[in-house]
Parts: C-alpha cells; structure tokens; sequence
C-alpha cells in the first residue's frame, strides 16, 4: 500500500525506528550481499464489510462496519542448502475496527473502498510504529577457536540465539574483513563456511546480530470453537473464529507484550499452510515460501455462550442486558484455562427503535478480546 510506504519512509526520517528500511525493488536479489537483512511484509488478512439496518417510526438508519486485519511479519531470508529459506522472526497482528452510520441509502462500493482504506491507513499509523519500536538489534561477539577445510568453528551458537544459514562477520585490527554463512550449529558452537580466498585463524573475532522482542515467550491462536449451541446458531465457527483469532491476537499483542504469531485459524491468506510453513502470494502474483516456528504456548479459544434479556421495562423504554463468554486454554502454560465473560446493554424506545441480537453479540465479542487481553494473567 502507497500509505505503508509513505509512513514507513516517514518513521525513517524522523528516526522513529530502532532500524533502518530500505526501499528498494531489487533488494531481493541483493539479500545475499548485506551482511544482516530483516525484511517486512505487509499482509491483509482479514477485509470484512458488515451492513446493520436500523428500523424507527421516524427513519432507517444504516451502518457500515469495517473490520481490517492486518499482520505485519518481519523475516529472514537465509540460503540452505542452495535454496532460499524465509523465516518469520516476529509477527505484529494489527486490528482497525470502525463503525459509520449513515442514513437511509447504503454507501456505493467506492465509498466502501475509501472507508477501508480509511480504516487500514489509520491502523498502520497508530499501531505499526508503536509495535516495530518494541524490537532491538542485539550484537553477539564470539571468536574463532578452529579452522580446519575451509570450516571455521566459532564459540558462539544456537544458545546465543544464531540460525544455520545466517551470516556472521570477521574481525582484524577493528575492521570487518569477512562475511561468511553458518552451515552448522550447536548450542554453544558454530561451523562457518569460509569464503574462497579468505583465511581464518584462531582467536579472530567474529560478531553477529539478532534481533530480539520484548519477550522470549511467544503464543498463537491454534483453534476457535463456538460449544454454545446458540451461540453456533448465529455464529458458525468457520465465520467466526477467524474474526475472534484475529482480534484475540492483535489485543494480546498490545496489551500484554507477548510475542504472537498469525492466527492459524481460517486464514485464506495462507491456504497452502502446513504445521510450520506458508506460502504467501504477493500483489505481482509471485509465490514466497515462509517458515512459521511453533510457538511455545498454543492457544485455543471457545466461544461457551451468549444470552439477551429485557432486564428492565417502563411505558418508554426496554432496557436489554447481552453477554457473552470466551474460554481461553493453553494447555502447555500449567494447563491454564479460563473463562472470561462481558456484558452490554441497549436502551430502546418502544415502537421507535429496535437492534438485531447478532449485530449487538458481534460486537461484543470484539469488546470481550480486547478484555481478555488486558485481564488474563499471561
């Protein structure tokens, strides 16, 4: 999108970035010459339109509700084994959610076009920034301890939070004089293939950077279910889940200062998913292969119930009480599983005013993860 593009440049400029971008369209076929690359993609996953038509004595009133998905994936581009390797670093989910009331005429398609746009351009602005400002640059400086066949083997590793495939940088009197990728890794080793005509020896310094979040732990949404037989009435799983996996994972994301991968629930953005891995499809159509690690913590979501009452009543007025309720389990954190509920109400003018039970559940169900998020004790 014109708008990421023009915001990202922007955060350059005024240094807003614990990192620089670099936009270029040839860079990437140039990963393999910088010595640590982190790209950013942009994914639209979820672009829903949903119309509510309000019947009074008086008027009609319609509202438009626009609810955007978008998942931020900062990535690695690594060669293994002679083929390039994408794997997501860290995921930033993003929500924007807006609602527009008109009057008795539907907005036309290209209005609806324009509140989207409205809407995502909103979301990158006052979201996006916030969440890449939360990742840091760390070095790691190890040395080489033997060289033998064109490997080095280095005193740095996996525990040191280095990849196979990832490059690392050679020292002599402070000046970098080499850039080599690891084909080889143990906890706190490393074998490093050297490039032709450069000789490493022992005690050479080596360094390398990772990047690192705000938190080591990292969770996804693995399954939504909707066990209230009301509640699957109005709300089918397959329509559902992916909506509360979405916003689940943006609220958690911001509020609690975890690590959350993409939801894995619905997904049209990647079909082709299998436990680990993704394929992308990007707007000139050209295919990207992902690799997703597990998270450490799984999480699924159940939608338990739903009601709505009149709880109070006068010649003017009904007052109408909604809930709804959402267990949250994880099984690999202590078995924990809880349940966390929401309520609203509606006050309605008798004979001039009345709301669709469905559109008031819907949004609270988005009310409830946003709760969920900010109370659970993750």
């Amino acid at each position: 999108m014109n708008a990421s593009r023009m915001i990202l440049k922007q955060a350059n400029e005024t240094g807003q970035l614990p990192f620089t971008i670099i936009f270029d369209t040839d860079i990437e076929t140039r990963k393999s010459e910088i010595d640590n690359t982190l790209s950013l993609a942009l994914v639209v996953v979820r672009d829903d339109i949903t119309f509510e038509r309000f019947e009074t004595t008086a008027a009609t009133i319609n509202k438009t509700i626009v609810n955007v998905g978008l998942t931020a994936i900062l990535y690695d581009t690594r060669k293994i084994d002679g083929k390039n390797r994408n794997t997501v670093v860290f995921s930033f989910p993003l929500v924007g959610y807006s609602q527009q009331v008109q009057g008795a005429n539907n907005i036309d398609q290209k209005e609806i076009d324009g509140l989207f746009m409205k809407t995502a351009t909103a979301t990158l602005k006052d979201y996006l920034l916030k969440r890449l400002s939360t990742v840091a640059l760390a070095n790691v400086e190890g040395s080489v301890t033997a060289v033998q066949r064109g490997i080095a083997t280095i005193n740095i590793g996996a525990q040191n939070g280095l990849d196979r495939g990832q490059n690392v940088k050679f020292f002599a009197d402070n000046k970098k004089i080499a850039t080599a990728p690891i084909v080889n890794l143990d906890k706190q080793t490393a074998a490093v293939e050297l490039p032709a005509g450069f000789e490493a020896r022992a005690g050479m310094i080596v360094k390398a950077s990772n990047i690192k979040a705000i938190s080591d732990e990292t969770y996804q949404v693995v399954d939504v279910k909707v066990s209230s037989k009301k509640a699957a009435a109005l709300f089918p799983a397959q329509i559902i889940g992916p909506q509360v996996g979405q916003w689940f994972t943006n609220f958690l994301s911001d509020r609690s200062g975890k690590v959350v991968l993409p939801s894995r629930v619905g997904g049209e953005w990647d079909t082709r998913a299998t436990e680990n891995s993704f394929k992308l499809i990007d707007k000139e159509g050209n295919e990207h292969q992902f690799e997703l690690p597990l998270p450490k913590y799984p999480i699924s979501l159940d939608i338990t119930g739903i009601s709505s009452k009149i709880t109070a009543s006068n010649d003017v007025n009904d007052i109408c009480l909604y809930k709804a309720w959402i267990q949250v389990n994880i099984p690999t954190k202590n078995n924990y599983s809880r349940e966390f509920d929401a309520v609203s109400s509606k006050s309605m003018i008798k004979g001039v005013q009345s709301y669709a039970e469905k559109d008031e559940l819907f949004d609270l169900f988005y009310q409830l993860t946003a709760k969920i998020a900010k109370e659970n004790e993750l």
